[in-house]
């Protein structure tokens, strides 16, 4: 749904007009994405889909018709206001309820499904054909119980100019037979949808014949694809109008962020493959679902952000009859600047620029040069040779700090900042249980836990050769190679296992980033440089251009520490990828708009922020203001 209100408030160019063949061709012919052409999901979806707030894992949030009957009701409801006006959801563009998994009547169950009689599945059973939620004809079978009139609820949706969508290729049925494609879609054509979410645990996962078959029907059908497939890299083709790029989101900021992270693949290349009819899509928002906390505000008022600025469909997660829970969002999910940003489109959808160094204390084990630094001279053991694995001392009189086996948070290298470090957690030493043996050239985890060594490996990025070639320089653990445990009782340090172990042919290059030499000066060298004890990331840097004369951006703190930043303005890419102009905010030409207090105020060189835990600043920068400070 195009809602124009939105661009009139920050005077941004309006997105659409009018849907179909001859609105794409001629509004979108820069795009570099090639979507069906079914004319729908030309900004980011918006709606409501049932999973995160009715299941069927759980006996009290059981989905039932008339749930999803209350969440349309929900949508339509205008006793709240937006900018002193009776509002619905559905006036804002959130006129998509959708139901998830548990509509459907199952043989047998994979997970928890309330019916004891039914016999549970398993890898034989299901992938043996047996598992099934159609009937003899190939024809959906309906869950009369919980669904009694389907029909009905599709109707009601449509009487109150709500549109529909289901969910087929299901994961509580595994069905791995023959694919229903035809029957499926016929049953979807009878019962009137307008949607589908096609999940990837059954063998009907070829969506292109889903959109094929769907286009015959002459109804436009919006298309959800979840884990089946990208769009083409090459091409760009793309029979869906939306993808899930991560796994399954949580209420959890740390899901929050590595489900954003994953969108980042298809937005941050010379060609972006997320655009009008086909978006990346993290997942549904959890917006409404964190538990109660002191930081509550800030973490979903953050995962708001981000879905905004990377331009992912805004699909509400919760229950919307939670009167508290309602009220307590509106602010957010109704916030007229976030909803802008999130439907505008000059070419890129958004993406992570750049994350920088924690002001915060906390440091990790993270690979580096060989520069007889600070951060590289002094690693020892505790022990000779064996023992925890002590860093080198940051300052005088600091503590001193072990590695651990946690990793620390890995936000992906980006063009613009492609020096991407992460590694393992440093803790104070009295903190840290965890030893390490060091023999032969490996540093092995002392704790019987079949040979895992520590490794590191170089930057893998390259955004011409496909999706997932974005790898941070890394440093971590993995299986030894040829590996011997040392920790055997009479074993670990005897020299005949020495010397069998160096009869041993030479390990493979590959195997080389698990070899290290620890020097006199305490440096620990292998062929990629030294291990560092680096600082973490901190505040990351999100932003997505608007108009040739406005971006937004988002001050993202990943942790649980306070953070503060003098942010240069000058970090600000002048021209996205697949943007045909570019913009830069210069110091005493540019002003800011805070999205969630709605003021205004000048730029210069910095923009200071100071983030409380996972807060962040969302601001929208505009070129040639003129501000009245």
């Amino acid at each position: 749904m195009c809602t124009s209100f939105c661009y009139e408030t920050l005077d941004l160019p309006r997105p659409c007009s009018s849907f179909g063949r001859r609105f794409f061709d001629q509004a979108f012919l820069s795009c570099e994405v090639l979507g069906i052409d079914n004319g729908i999901g030309l900004t980011p979806p918006r709606g409501w889909r049932s999973w995160n707030a009715f299941d069927c894992l759980e006996p009290r949030s059981i989905l039932t018709q008339a749930h999803v009957k209350a969440q349309m009701d929900a949508v339509l409801d205008k006793s709240r206001l937006v900018d002193g006006k009776p509002t619905s959801l559905a006036e804002l563009g959130f006129d998509w309820i959708s139901m998830d998994d548990g509509w459907q009547r199952c043989n047998c169950s994979v997970r928890q499904d309330l019916d004891p009689k039914l016999p549970k599945c398993d890898g034989n059973l299901c992938f043996g054909g047996h598992c099934s939620w159609h009937d003899a004809a190939g024809v959906p079978v309906v869950r009369k119980d919980r669904f009694p009139n389907m029909k009905e609820l599709v109707d009601y949706g449509h009487a109150h100019e709500l549109k529909v969508g289901t969910y087929l290729n299901t994961c509580i049925c595994n069905e791995h037979g023959s694919p229903h494609y035809s029957e499926d879609v016929k049953w979807m054509q009878d019962l009137g949808f307008d949607g589908v979410k096609i999940d990837s645990c059954g063998s009907s996962n070829n969506v292109t014949r889903w959109a094929e078959l769907f286009n015959q029907t002459g109804k436009a059908i919006r298309i959800e694809n979840c884990h089946n497939s990208w769009p083409d890299f090459e091409t760009g083709f793309c029979p869906m109008n939306f993808f899930r790029t991560g796994g399954d989101i949580s209420a959890d900021i740390s899901s929050i962020l590595n489900e954003a992270y994953a969108t980042v693949d298809a937005a941050d290349l010379p060609k972006p493959r997320s655009g009008p009819g086909c978006w990346a899509y993290p997942d549904m928002s959890e917006v409404g679902n964190f538990q109660s906390g002191p930081h509550r505000e800030d973490q979903e008022r953050t995962h708001w952000a981000l879905w905004c600025i990377v331009s992912s469909p805004l699909i509400l997660g919760f229950d919307m009859n939670d009167t508290a829970t309602m009220d307590r969002v509106w602010p957010t999910i109704t916030n007229r600047d976030a909803l802008a940003i999130s439907e505008a489109w000059v070419g890129n959808p958004g993406t992570l620029i750049r994350s920088y160094p924690s002001q915060h204390s906390e440091r990790q084990l993270a690979q580096g040069r060989c520069d007889g630094s600070g951060q590289s001279v002094g690693f020892s053991f505790s022990g000779a040779k064996r023992g925890k694995l002590v860093a080198p001392k940051m300052a005088k009189g600091q503590e001193p700090l072990c590695v651990t086996t946690q990793s620390a948070p890995c936000p992906p290298p980006t063009t613009y900042a492609p020096d991407v470090r992460c590694g393992l957690m440093l803790r104070n030493c009295s903190t840290v249980k965890n030893q390490w043996i060091f023999a032969d050239g490996r540093i092995q985890l002392d704790d019987q836990s079949q040979g895992k060594c520590l490794y590191s490996n170089r930057m893998d990025f390259d955004t011409t050769k496909g999706y997932f070639t974005r790898k941070a320089a890394t440093v971590g653990l993995t299986a030894c190679p040829h590996a011997q445990n040392f920790t055997e009782p009479g074993c670990a340090w005897q020299e005949e296992v020495k010397q069998r172990r160096a009869s041993r042919p030479k390990p493979p290059a590959a195997s080389a980033n698990t070899d290290f030499a620890l020097t006199p000066k305490g440096e620990l060298q292998n062929a990629l440089g030294c291990l560092h004890a680096a600082p973490v990331g901190g505040i990351q840097l999100w932003a997505k251009p608007l108009s040739d004369s406005s971006t937004a951006i988002l001050l993202i703190n990943p942790s649980a520490e306070n953070e503060a930043l003098a942010w240069p303005v000058a970090d600000l890419p002048q021209r996205f990828s697949g943007a045909e102009k570019g913009f830069r905010c210069q110091p005493a030409r540019c002003g800011a708009r805070d999205v969630w207090a709605g003021r205004r105020f000048a730029v210069s060189d910095e923009i200071h922020v100071s983030l409380k835990p996972w807060g962040s600043t969302f601001l929208i920068l505009h070129a040639e203001d003129t501000i009245a400070v």
